[in-house]
């Protein structure tokens, strides 16, 4: 598999993200599960407002998400396989990020299930050091292939458990940056409520607290595909309240709120298929959530 992967990174962008299109669509037709839930969870962004289009906008933006779901797949060999394409990003916002870590404060970046987020890591290792937080694939064969492929140079992956938790945090007293995925589900015991799109999501909490304990500032990092390639913007979180002595619930429904933000920018490019609506195992409903 390392060796396709390997051989699939030769070919051409163009003709990567036309394989992604037509997997994209391969998708959504076969499987039925996939495409009430991704049509479910936009369906829920639509009603609350938040993405800001006219209904014939909203159409055409939806058909476009069927086939870019698939171009997360086809674009890995490259990005896992071809140094060469993080040189290709063009990076906007930089700048104060790269002041933050002169400073000795690090930086927490979070990027959402949007566009290309694996390419953003490597890209930013072409600057400085970064400790991702990932998850382990519960398939052998692509927990084999990440553990494989997904470190590189300046890189590096923190488990999503105790021991990883350790490594971010020292990574941040050293002044550098770390990374994680602000809409990936926790696991019980680690995350609260908090409404996502209108309806309520285990939220993780570990972002805010770290910036709590250490004082590092919050970055929003978008990594979308344009006809060229891909840009990547690096946005600081500023929220109307002191992030240092807000209340935990306020913090999370904050960030959620700024992570709906995001994805409105290119809401086409967001990964509509990720269940962000999971209830964790041993997790208890909020009260609004369950039934009457």
């Amino acid at each position: 598999m390392i060796l396709l992967f390997k051989i699939l990174a030769r070919l051409p962008l163009p003709v990567l993200r036309l394989l992604g299109l037509i997997l994209g669509w391969l998708m959504w037709a076969s499987s039925p599960r996939y495409r009430d839930m991704s049509g479910q969870f936009w369906a829920l962004a639509v009603a609350s407002g938040r993405l800001s289009r006219s209904a014939d906008q909203l159409s055409a933006l939806k058909r476009q998400s069927i086939g870019h779901a698939g171009l997360l797949a086809t674009e890995l060999p490259a990005i896992w396989c071809d140094p060469r394409r993080a040189r290709q990003v063009k990076v906007e916002g930089l700048d104060a990020v790269l002041r933050a870590l002169d400073a000795g404060r690090g930086a927490i970046l979070l990027t959402p299930h949007l566009g290309a987020f694996e390419l953003s890591p490597r890209a930013f290792a072409l600057h400085r050091p970064i400790t991702v937080l990932y998850r382990p694939a519960r398939q052998r064969l692509l927990r084999n292939l990440m553990e494989a492929l997904r470190p590189a140079h300046n890189l590096l992956t923190a488990p999503a458990d105790a021991s990883g938790v350790r490594m971010l945090l020292r990574a941040l007293r050293r002044g550098q940056a770390i990374g994680m995925l602000p809409d990936q589900v926790p696991a019980q015991g680690e995350g609260l409520w908090a409404s996502f799109f209108g309806r309520p999501a285990y939220t993780m909490v570990l972002p805010i607290r770290l910036a709590q304990t250490t004082g590092a500032p919050i970055f929003w990092v978008m990594t979308v595909r344009t006809q060229a390639g891909w840009t990547m913007t690096f946005e600081p979180w500023t929220p109307e309240f002191s992030l240092q002595s807000a209340p935990i619930d306020r913090a999370v429904a904050a960030m959620n709120q700024a992570l709906e933000s995001q994805i409105a920018r290119a809401p086409e490019q967001y990964l509509w298929a990720y269940n962000r609506y999971k209830i964790p195992h041993g997790a208890a409903l909020p009260q609004e959530a369950l039934p009457e």
